[in-house]
Order: structure tokens, then C-alpha cells, then sequence
């Protein structure tokens, strides 16, 4: 297995948040996004959303423009949070209309993926959740976001995947598929085989998670269908560089990425607010190969022998003598 590294193009936004409502840097415009992700050694693909698609710029002109820029479209992500229409849930929203209007979302997701050439479409279900208790009919809510997943997923069918992003919180105080077990179990109950799960390395911690148990636990499913990169510390969604605070967890889990085969895309995803995005990206990407290089020189049957023996001073020697001589 080769290091395939995306880019989410969201990067290059202004990064804004409550604080500094304006953003910390003029945003770039989606050529400028795609021009500086082509720059930057490593990046074979980027991540668009649904909302580049504009008047301006069809998804023909960003498929002539990826071509030009020799940049693939690993995926199209469906996010509403930051539409407020959507203020009160998307996908779970019990009113038919604005439901319709997000599904309405993903379906153009969906026809982007298809335009550019991407196998994969994420669904970020980020304004679905709640914020108090007894605001929302829990069992009618999931009724609701499952409903919305399938008919999306049909319209995807065959040929475009849909991975189901989740996240603990933020922005809604709780996040309704929040963990590995409720991504793993929605796939579950709808039932159709290119429905599957996008983690987030940041999100996992969030949730209290092992990102390298996640991986390991969706992939015996065969769900693992995207995973994003950033890093947290554990409390909120901080989007730093990966591999500059959890790094023993950053390379666990590019182990049970290498170890479990799996072939598609590592997508960079994250919010450099008060550093050049540019340079943020080059040094996790940097941090990404030096990991991944690492663990080429890892004698996988070694390790495996120690996890067998649950003696975690024999598996420490070897990750220490990997990482840390030479």
C-alpha cells in the first residue's frame, strides 16, 4: 500500500470562527484553492464540497481545471452547517420541506462526484443533533436521518459511495451519529453496500475513541470508507496539524491503515486559523511520510507476536526502536 494523501480544499477558507467572524485571512477563491493544493508535494488529490459549485464555476470547469492542475477529485463532501436553513438539523429535520432542501444537497453532491469523477460522496451531519433536553423525539429524529441517508444512497447507486462522517459535538451541543458504534450501526440497519463510514482522526479522540481501534473495528465490517486527518486535544474539533500532539496515536493508526489494505485516500482536513495554510500543509504531510516510512521498516509478524503475549513492554521496545533509533 502506497501513502495517497488528499487535500480538503476548506484549508484555504478564510477560517473563521466566533471569535473572529471575518476570518484570520482573506479566503481563497476555488482556482486559487486548487492551484496552491497543486504546489504542495505529496497531494494527488483534493476534497471539494458541495457549495463550490457555483454560477461561476460548473463542475465541468472544475473537472477541465483539476485536469490542468494533474489533481484528482478523491471526494465531494455534503455539509450544511454552515447553512441556516439548516440551523435546527438537516437530514433529521422534521420538517418535510427543509429535509427535502438537504437531501436536495446531497443529490448535488452526488452529481459532482459523478461530473469529476469521484468514487466517493461524505455526508457531514453536523447540524443534526440537539442542544437540550427533550428538544427532539429521539426515535423519530433517527427515523428521519436514516430515511434521508437511503434516499441519497439509492440516487448514488452504483457507482458513487457515501460515507457517513461522524462527529461527538460541534456545532450542536450533541451530535446524533456521534461515534464509531452509532456510524457502524447506521450502515447497518440501511443495509446497502455503498453506505459506509468517513472518521475523522480528531473526531475519534473527541468521541473518546482509539482511532486505531475504529479503524480496525469498521474495517472487519468492510465500512471504512474515507478517513480524514488533523489533530485535537480531545476536547473540540481544533484542526491542527497531524502528528503534532497524538503522535503514538498517528501512527497507530497508519499501521491498522497499512495492515487492513485499505486503498483509498488519506484526506488532510484541517483549519490552520493563524498559520499559513500552505506551510501547515507541508509539514503534515511531512509528518505523515516520516510516519508512514517508519513503519515500512516494522516487522508486522514482530509486533503481532507481541500483542499476542499482551505484554506491552515487548511491544513498546519495538515502536521505540522503530521511531526513536534511527
Amino acid at each position: 500500500m502506497t501513502l495517497k494523501i488528499s487535500l480538503a480544499l476548506s484549508i484555504f477558507s478564510g477560517a473563521a470562527d466566533r471569535y473572529c467572524i471575518e476570518g484570520y485571512r482573506d479566503s481563497l477563491k476555488l482556482q486559487e484553492r486548487i492551484s496552491a493544493a497543486a504546489k504542495l508535494k505529496g497531494v494527488k488529490a483534493v476534497e471539494l464540497e458541495q457549495t463550490d459549485i457555483t454560477s461561476e464555476f460548473s463542475a465541468k470547469d472544475v473537472k477541465r481545471m483539476l485536469k490542468d492542475y494533474n489533481l484528482e477529485c478523491s471526494c465531494v463532501t455534503a455539509n450544511m452547517a454552515s447553512d441556516r436553513r439548516f440551523a435546527l438539523g438537516a437530514f433529521g429535520n422534521q420538517h418535510q420541506k427543509t429535509r427535502n432542501a438537504a437531501i436536495d444537497e446531497g443529490r448535488k453532491a452526488v452529481d459532482i462526484a459523478r461530473t469529476l469523477g469521484a468514487p466517493l460522496v461524505t455526508l457531514r451531519l453536523y447540524t443534526d443533533g440537539f442542544d437540550y433536553p427533550f428538544q427532539v423525539d429521539y426515535g423519530a429524529h433517527w427515523n428521519t436521518v436514516i430515511s434521508s441517508i437511503k434516499t441519497i444512497s439509492k440516487y448514488a447507486s452504483p457507482d458513487v459511495n457515501v460515507a457517513i462522517a461522524y462527529k461527538p459535538r460541534e456545532p450542536r451541543k450533541n451530535l446524533t451519529v456521534a461515534t464509531v458504534g452509532k456510524s457502524l450501526s447506521l450502515c447497518q440497519e440501511i443495509a446497502m453496500k455503498n453506505v459506509g463510514v468517513g472518521m475523522s482522526f480528531s473526531h475519534a479522540l473527541m468521541a473518546g475513541e482509539n482511532p486505531a481501534e475504529s479503524i480496525a473495528f469498521l474495517s472487519r465490517a468492510n465500512k471504512l470508507f474515507q478517513v480524514y486527518f488533523s489533530d485535537c486535544y480531545r476536547q473540540n474539533d481544533d484542526g491542527l496539524m497531524p502528528g503534532s500532539v497524538n503522535m503514538w496515536e498517528l501512527l497507530e493508526t497508519l499501521f491498522y491503515l497499512r495492515t487492513s489494505k485499505h486503498k483509498g485516500f488519506l484526506t488532510l482536513d484541517m483549519l490552520p486559523q493563524r498559520l499559513d495554510p500552505s506551510h501547515a500543509c507541508q509539514i503534515a504531510i511531512g509528518n505523515m511520510s516520516i510516519f508512514w516510512k517508519k513503519l515500512e521498516k516494522m516487522d508486522t509478524s514482530e509486533i503481532r507476536r507481541a500483542q499476542k503475549s499482551l505484554d506491552a513492554v515487548e511491544s513498546q521496545k519495538i515502536i521505540r526502536r522503530i521511531m526513536l533509533q534511527g
